[in-house]
């Protein structure tokens, strides 16, 4: 029943679903939407293109019988409108279609991503080149790009060495190996070798910040410079698998505006912990599996108090794979820590994050996955909706809570107290 201190909270997670409840005001801590998609999409498109940061117009920047390559990074959202624009802005200067290419980088278990040429015209579309790089390929793949200042000999996709102009198109966002994914980190590891891959794996560290220096992004941006990369396009995620922002520019210049802009959108500090967080996580233009559900627990566990619970709403149907299988060999969460960073597996960092966030807190799990699967994964299965709303009220009426939309995309912190 409704009362004048209680409060609906709605929040869509999946596919189409929506989870709402009705709770105590005094209870909340915050309950924080996401972006939704600009409905002026187009509008900051043309704009990225043709009046962006600190640099000409994009079709000043090549000529005719340029040979183009277009870095699109994995889970782009509206990549086939970006991809589009970019043509358009090429189309003008004479570039032919058969000399763009555009390259998907590595990224082990993930799907075929969709054609990004969709949205070019029919004769446009046959003669654009795109390809998802192989790192197993070897040599065939890649060629000596140049060595770094630490001495790392660099190698790269050949449709991104060979290039005359390259291009990186991508979203901006929280990561936490790199503290910020975006820009040229398209280029490097997942364009790059088999070895290289597996070689810079991480499980990230919590206690840095997404502003502190990280070896790896320093890595990343010292090998844009070296292929001479300047322009850059690059998007904002909102809820739902859409763009909320779309920027085009110089690299640095675009970087620095996108991680002000993603932390005006998808940065959640509080002043202190709350004892449940409720993390929903909606199906995304990356797809909707453990990399969603480990980004999502990972910012629950840095804003929920010890020994607190953390309540995950999705459609999670995915089979674990090596890494978190782990957990279902060992007695305690924390205890898979070892072996993954031995292992380091391709699901490295998800398996690190549900591991820390289990070891952390009582994590109830709405999903399609069995109960059984859940249980040796040391969550605690709900479900359904309704049981999700017993938990937010069982035996801890006066909790505080915090809630969260398309977690997968925040960052959490709490506020340094003076």
């Amino acid at each position: 029943m409704s009362t004048a201190n209680s409060r609906v909270i709605s929040l869509p997670y999946g596919a189409r679903c929506r989870f709402s409840c009705e709770i105590d005001a005094g209870r909340i801590v915050d309950a924080r939407p996401a972006p939704g998609p600009t409905p002026r999409f187009a509008e900051e498109l043309d704009e990225a293109l043709n009046r962006p940061l600190d640099f000409p117009p994009l079709e000043q920047a090549v000529i005719s019988d340029d040979r183009v390559t277009v870095a699109l990074d994995r889970g782009t959202p509206e990549a086939a409108a970006l991809i589009a624009g970019v043509w358009s802005a090429l189309a003008r200067r004479g570039v032919a279609p058969e000399n763009l290419t555009v390259i998907h980088p590595a990224a082990a278990g993930r799907d075929t991503p969709d054609d990004p040429r969709s949205s070019l015209p029919a004769t446009v579309r046959e003669a654009v080149r795109w390809k998802v790089h192989d790192p197993a390929a070897g040599g065939k793949s890649c060629r000596y790009l140049a060595a770094t200042a630490a001495g790392e000999r660099i190698y790269l996709a050949s449709e991104i060495v060979d290039a005359d102009v390259v291009l990186s198109v991508g979203p901006i966002g929280y990561d936490p190996v790199l503290g910020h994914h975006g820009t040229n980190s398209v280029f490097y590891p997942g364009l790059s070798s088999a070895e290289t891959l597996a070689r810079s794996r991480g499980q990230g560290q919590q206690e840095l910040e997404p502003e502190d220096d990280r070896l790896l992004r320093q890595t990343v941006d010292e090998i844009g410079w070296l292929l001479g990369t300047q322009f850059t396009l690059q998007v904002i995620a909102s809820s739902g698998g859409g763009a909320a922002h779309v920027l085009g520019g110089a690299v640095d210049s675009v970087f620095r505006r996108g991680k002000e802009v993603l932390a005006r959108e998808w940065l959640v500090e509080l002043d202190r912990r709350a004892d449940l967080v409720v993390v929903a996580v909606d199906h995304d233009s990356a797809g909707h599996g453990w990399e969603q559900i480990g980004a999502a627990v990972s910012t629950a566990r840095s804003l929920v108090a010890r020994g607190g619970r953390i309540v995950v709403l999705s459609e999670l149907d995915a089979e674990p794979q090596a890494g978190l299988k782990f957990l279902r060999e060992c007695e305690r969460p924390l205890e898979a820590l070892k072996p993954l960073r031995l292992e380091s597996p391709p699901d490295l960092i998800a398996a690190t994050q549900v591991a820390q966030a289990l070891d952390w807190a009582d994590v109830y799990l709405l999903s399609r996955l069995s109960d059984e699967l859940a249980e040796d994964l040391f969550f605690i299965p709900v479900a359904s909706e309704r049981e999700v709303a017993r938990v937010l009220s069982n035996g801890q009426s006066d909790g505080t809570c915090l809630f969260l939309a398309s977690a997968q995309h925040t960052w959490g912190r709490i506020r340094e107290r003076g």
